[in-house]
């Protein structure tokens, strides 16, 4: 089966690609793993890096650390720089030591790339190191959107991208989880080598406690499932359709488990319908066979009482383990009442942290005010320094111009001088040669003996 293990973000791009690329990190153990099982051995001595294939979308996956980083600089992109998505196969699908396989892993992380991030830098590493060394790929998104520049923004959307992936692998001819299948216990890997060494599981240990509460019989309704779960020491929330529990496990460790991690049975809707059904089989006045809906709750039941039995037998013998140091009692009353003190001193203890908060927002607050105030100042200062220079500048040219004209205006009486002479002068002369002429013409009048002029 084909999974979407997680979704998580990276600071760092460099190290999300530098883990999921291993450039010469590839461990020996799964080296000798690969060659004890009976792998092509010139494939296996051609590996060295932690990645057995690998490719990119809108990138270069050699090179993707530097391509990514460039991109980022190109947007301005702060804060965290990659999203990382983990895909997993099961070893019946795709074979570790088949090297066609690693091939076809890597080719369905490109489509689910292409698919669910078209317009963002992907780059594909395909790795099988790990616990039980099944193929898996590890796609590294580059966060600024090649079109947008914006930030990818989906980074909970896992049931889209879990859906995308399902698609693909129904494609190739993989198998994928069916959620109505889906089983009534969900244990991890660790839980499962802890259930093998007969150590003490806290989820285990969990899942006990709320059987045990839904098998008793004044337990009709959540209010009353509630109740007798916190009278067992485990507090259950409701969180939308959804329900969560934390309790303090057998170390006196506070613990917290959402019901879709515990498996099925400890989901919303499974606990909801349980405490919905009847109490007694109704009458009917013909025999009609045996009704299959109350034989599954009769079932469902009576694997509860042995899930309960087998669970609290190896718990008691967990609790018997020298590693442990303890045997595994719990108390009711003092369970709750240590469960409830250690809420309230988380609330007392967050509540103490926050007035600094508080003061810290106060003192930030008050400094962005001065700096606006500093800020509006500054541009009046500049303002009137602008205004004063420019006033000067006016100033000086209306002086220089004043002085020009007083200059102008102060030879205009020399002209003025200057012209009058002259017209005097010219006039002065024409009146000597008027009376020049007529001298002249005088003399020559007595000289003819004709009458005077």
């Amino acid at each position: 089966m084909a999974t979407i293990g997680k979704i998580t973000m990276a600071a760092s791009g460099s190290a999300a690609i530098d883990y999921a690329y291993g450039k010469g990190r590839m461990p020996d153990e799964t080296k000798s793993w690969l060659r004890d099982h009976g792998a092509d051995p010139d494939a296996v001595d051609q590996l060295h890096d932690r990645a057995v294939v690998m490719d990119g979308w809108n990138c270069d996956p050699a090179y993707a650390k530097t391509q990514m980083a460039a991109t980022r600089d190109a947007f301005k992109t702060g804060g965290k720089q990659t999203t990382r998505v983990i895909q997993s196969f099961s070893t019946d699908d795709l074979d570790p030591l088949n090297v066609a396989d690693w091939q076809r892993a890597n080719q369905i992380g490109m489509e689910l790339a292409q698919k669910a991030f078209p317009d963002y830098q992907v780059g594909v590493y395909t790795q099988l190191d790990g616990v039980g060394h099944k193929l898996h790929n590890h796609l590294v998104v580059n966060e600024p959107n090649l079109i947008t520049g914006q930030k990818y923004r989906e980074h909970q959307s896992w049931q889209r991208i879990s859906q995308l992936s399902d698609d693909i692998c129904r494609e190739h001819g993989l198998s994928v989880i069916d959620p109505e299948k889906s089983p009534a216990e969900r244990h991890t890997m660790a839980e499962r080598q802890l259930e093998s060494q007969d150590a003490y599981v806290w989820k285990d240990d969990l899942r006990g406690r709320i059987d045990k509460a839904m098998l008793g019989s004044a337990v009709n309704s959540y209010e009353s499932f509630s109740e007798t779960l916190a009278a067992s020491g485990v507090i259950i929330h409701k969180r939308g359709q959804s329900f969560s529990y934390e309790f303090l496990d057998a170390k006196n460790k506070h613990r917290r488990a959402r019901g879709k991690t515990l498996g099925r049975d400890y989901e919303s809707e499974t606990i909801k319908h349980e405490l919905e059904r009847p109490e007694t089989k109704p009458a009917v006045a013909v025999f009609t066979g045996p009704n299959r809906a109350v034989q599954d709750q009769d079932e469902d039941l009576e694997r509860r009482k042995r899930e309960t039995e087998q669970r609290e037998q190896r718990l008691s013998e967990a609790s018997r383990n020298p590693d442990s140091g303890q045997v595994l009692t719990w108390e009711p009353d003092s369970g709750f009442k240590e469960t409830k003190s250690d809420f309230e001193q988380r609330e007392l203890d967050a509540e103490q942290r926050k007035r600094p908060m508080e003061s810290l927002k106060s003192a930030i607050q008050g400094a962005f005010a001065n700096l606006q105030s500093l800020t509006e100042k500054a541009k009046r200062f500049i303002a009137n320094r602008a205004t004063s220079r420019a006033a000067q500048d006016f100033l000086k040219r209306f002086e220089h111009d004043q002085s020009v004209k007083k200059a102008e205006t102060s030879t205009e009486p020399a002209l003025h001088t200057a012209a009058d002479d002259f017209l005097n002068r010219f006039n002065n002369d024409m009146k000597r040669k008027k009376e020049r002429a007529r001298q002249v013409n005088h003399d020559h009048s007595r000289e003819q003996g004709g009458p005077e002029l």
